[in-house]
């Protein structure tokens, strides 16, 4: 049996991040990641209009990817819809020691990127090792709707 993720919950207040890409799924990773975090550098040639409008949160950076731009990175997300350039990234990762997520091939990633809900002080990540999103989205699903029907 190939092993599973182990599920850690890590402080990332002052860690540095970067995100290449800048469609739907660099966005949720954003949107997900500015609920902890505010130190994200996005690069991408195109960017999501809802990521623009971030701009006074993230740093945005209008683009192609340079290997120059994991300089003081401590997490890397590669979200570009180009697989060559993920794994070109995450093999610059990985020479660097820089814990590097794929959003298109989870056996490059040092860590999967989990659906997330947060209420007052809890929070809860949701996983499936990359393997079934649609069970991930359909648990938070089910989890928001209960922690919003006990609020009734």
């Amino acid at each position: 049996m190939k092993h599973s993720h182990f599920p850690l919950y890590v402080d990332i207040t002052g860690k540095h991040i970067l995100v290449v890409g800048a469609g739907n799924i660099a966005l949720r990773r954003i949107q997900t990641l500015l609920k902890f975090q505010t130190d994200i550098t996005v690069t991408a040639s195109e960017i999501h209009p809802e990521i623009s409008a971030l701009a006074d949160h993230i740093s945005v950076i209008q683009r192609e990817y340079r290997t120059e731009d994991l300089a003081g990175r401590d997490i890397v997300l590669a979200c570009t819809d180009s697989g060559q350039v993920n794994r070109r990234i995450a093999a610059e990762c990985r020479e660097r020691g820089i814990l590097v997520n794929t959003a298109d091939n989870k056996e490059l990633c040092d860590f999967y990127f989990p659906s997330v809900i947060v209420k007052d002080e809890v929070v809860i990540g949701i996983n499936a090792g990359g393997k079934n999103h649609r069970a991930v989205k359909e648990t938070r699903e089910y989890l928001e709707k209960m922690q919003y029907m006990s609020l009734n």
